[in-house]
């Protein structure tokens, strides 16, 4: 991959899906984890930060270097920002529905869903796209909640693995602090990703660019 060039295609790939649908500008959840970084720092490049919107989320699972983390991606982005903390809502469904436990897939993916409504909330209020940050990595192993992370209306990480995403960080000058940190959807307390999936995203990615070298090899040549 040649970064630069990535980065300028992701760029235009932004600009034109938010121009091209009558769209204000973009919102964004930033987590202060890596995909949502980058994801910020390539819609500020392709629109300028007056027509990004950075919503945080944080929840109970939330540790405070996450929120610091995503308060200085808004900081270094100059970018408008909302700050929803979203452990009452939580609490209020905890109030109203069954079986309601700590630490359980369900508790877990309403975190993702709740946070999602927020964000398209915003997105109506201001006619603005919601940017997903999901990239090619937790694509492929379906790493995301239906409805939840998983839902958007563009997704300029899709097609970049955790490693590549990493390599745009450092062109976009991020911090070493958040392309070091460990990824983590922190949906309960110490939520590992890599330890969830059982793999590291280091031999992931390896494996998904040995498939995509495997499936250009199967293409047929183009004639003239």
């Amino acid at each position: 991959m040649n970064v630069k060039e990535e980065v300028e295609k992701l760029q235009h790939f932004i600009r034109d899906q938010v121009e091209g649908t009558g769209a204000n500008g973009l919102v964004i959840g930033i987590s202060g984890g890596i995909d949502s970084t980058v994801a910020a720092y390539l819609a500020v490049r392709a629109l300028g930060k007056e027509r990004v919107l950075g919503v945080l989320l944080p929840s109970h699972t939330t540790p405070d270097e996450d929120q610091e983390d995503a308060a200085d991606v808004v900081r270094r982005l100059g970018l408008e920002s909302v700050h929803v903390p979203i452990a009452d809502i939580i609490a209020s469904f905890g109030n109203n529905l069954p079986e309601f436990e700590e630490g359980s897939l369900s508790k877990a993916n309403l975190q993702a869903r709740v946070r999602m409504c927020i964000i398209y909330y915003f997105a109506n209020l201001k006619n603005y796209l919601v940017c997903g940050t999901t990239d090619a990595s937790e694509n492929f192993l379906g790493y995301y909640t239906k409805y939840g992370d998983g839902a958007a209306d563009i997704e300029p990480l899709i097609k970049l693995t955790k490693t590549e995403v990493k390599s745009i960080a450092k062109e976009l000058g991020v911090s070493e602090k958040i392309i070091r940190k460990k990824s983590s959807p922190n949906l309960k307390a110490a939520h590992d990703a890599e330890e969830e999936l059982g793999v590291s995203y280091e031999v992931l990615d390896r494996l998904l660019a040995k498939n995509k070298m495997a499936e250009h090899k199967k293409r047929p040549p183009v004639s003239a």
